[in-house]
């Protein structure tokens, strides 16, 4: 029972047991009740008809001495009924009138009922037990004849009446929780027909439940097997799409997810190759720089000191960025919240590089408020300026400038650094802030850096919370937007 398969075929099939369970309870309750109402509609209808006949056979005897403490004339009255044949002119008639049979027989006999079948409107009583259920008591509520009652509390009677006079009373006793035989019958058949029902809706709920499963359980099938094989390395599998329901989103979820993973995976290789190649030009150059000294080649003068320094600086400077990003890509980039003024955090960033820019002919023009306040880390914010003012330093044309514009937003900040070019095409700009991403052209690698400044850049500003794109600049070049949160 581990299966998907199985564990669908059997909650189709209990769910539908249960269904079935519960439907034939109710039924079978229903056609009980169903026939008590009606067997106690057709007992009220025999009490009407009988009530004017017993009223007859009172007048014709002149009482009920007759029936008093004579069980045997109750039930030879009865008896009579059923010796009439089917068929004859009186069926479908009302009750006969028994004065005038009584009358023209006389009032001899004292005994038993009339020798001719005067009550014929008693042949009903005939089905579902109802003689054995009638009773008869006088007009004190006395019993006289029938079935035994002891309560009389919850029946109804039928009272007879001759002229204005009540002479007696007339009712059935109770039913109890016994059906009559014929009652029993009829439900043992429908309980029949019911359990035959039960069992074809049984056996069309498993069919339905088996093909149901396996439809389901063979895309999940699939699914698994390609999530394995993903596991396993394999990120060109895919799954087969499965519909446009929950396992077709699923599908292509799990296909959104093997190409993330393949992309991620050409990326973290492309990413090696690239980290490979940044370390090995200063690495190569300190060596040869060393294997000269070492040689004679060169003078261990200020001048080689110098050379080796920098390749040195921008060795740790490459060290120090993939830091940052593996710390950011782990949630480790340790943020120190406080408010801060980020126009004046912005002015002490930009007067370093006022002089640097300066001497290429740049300017350097800043649109600040004198205040901005918001929540934020300084070092990595004025790590981030300088990352993005290095980026102009770079590919800023000379002779040209560079602009620094902050302004307040309902809640925040956006902060804009653009220059006049060269620009960057816009199939492009999405990709700036990829690691090691340099675009072709004017802003290639032959202006120098590692291409990890901006993704450094971007990285801040989500651990601010907030966001950093790159639109093509008013005069050509190039604008970087940062916005922050208040």
């Amino acid at each position: 029972m581990r299966t998907l398969f199985a564990k669908i075929l059997l909650a189709q099939v209990i769910t539908v047991l249960l269904a079935l369970l519960v439907v034939m309870a109710i039924t079978r309750a229903s056609l009980n009740r169903g026939f008590i109402d009606f067997l106690e509609r057709q007992e009220a209808a025999v009490l009407d008809i009988t009530a004017p006949a017993l009223a007859d056979l009172y007048e014709a005897r002149g009482g009920w001495e007759f029936l008093r403490d004579q069980p045997e004339n109750w039930y030879s009255i009865l008896r009579q009924t059923r010796k009439l044949l089917p068929g004859g002119d009186e069926r479908g008639r009302g009750p006969p009138r028994m004065g005038r049979l009584a009358a023209e027989r006389g009032p001899g006999a004292a005994g038993g009922p009339p020798s001719d079948n005067p009550l014929r409107w008693l042949r009903s009583l005939d089905r579902l037990q109802l003689r054995d259920r009638l009773f008869l008591l006088d007009a004190d509520r006395a019993f006289l004849a029938g079935a035994v009652v002891e309560d009389l509390a919850d029946l109804t009677l039928q009272e007879i009446r001759v002229g204005e006079a009540s002479v007696g009373w007339i009712g059935f006793a109770p039913m109890g929780k016994v059906l009559p035989p014929e009652a029993e019958r009829f439900l043992l058949g429908q309980v029949r027909v019911l359990s035959a029902a039960f069992l074809i809706a049984l056996g069309l709920a498993a069919l339905l439940g088996f093909l149901l499963a396996r439809q389901l359980s063979r895309p999940v099938r699939e699914l698994m097997e390609t999530v394995t094989e993903l596991a396993h390395g394999h990120y060109d599998k895919r799954a087969a799409r499965a519909g446009r329901d929950e396992i077709g989103r699923l599908s292509e979820a799990v296909n959104s997810l093997a190409a993330t993973l393949e992309k991620n995976r050409s990326i973290r290789q492309r990413w090696m190759a690239d980290i490979a190649h940044e370390l090995r030009t200063p690495v190569a150059i300190l060596k040869g720089e060393i294997e000269a000294l070492g040689d004679g080649v060169r003078q261990p003068d200020s001048r080689s000191l110098a050379s080796l320094g920098e390749e040195i600086d921008q060795l740790a400077a490459l060290v120090d960025d993939l830091q940052t990003l593996a710390l950011s890509d782990a949630g480790a980039l340790n943020l120190r919240r406080k408010r801060i003024d980020l126009a004046a955090l912005v002015r002490a960033a930009a007067e370093p590089f006022g002089e640097r820019l300066a001497g290429r002919g740049i300017a350097l023009e800043l649109d600040l408020p004198a205040v901005a306040e918001i929540p934020g880390d300084t070092q990595r914010l004025r790590q981030l300026l300088h990352n993005l003012l290095e980026n102009n330093l770079r590919y800023a044309e000379n002779a040209g400038w560079v602009r620094i514009c902050l302004r307040a937003m309902p809640r925040g900040v956006q902060l804009t650094v653009e220059d006049n070019g060269p620009g960057v095409p816009d199939g492009q700009l999405d990709r700036l802030f990829e690691r090691f991403y340099r675009v072709e052209g004017g802003r290639s690698r032959a202006g120098g850096g590692s291409g990890l400044g901006l993704s450094i850049c971007r990285n801040i500003a989500e651990a601010h919370g907030g966001s950093i794109r790159a639109e093509p600049g008013r005069a050509g070049g190039l604008a970087i937007i940062i916005e922050l949160p208040d």
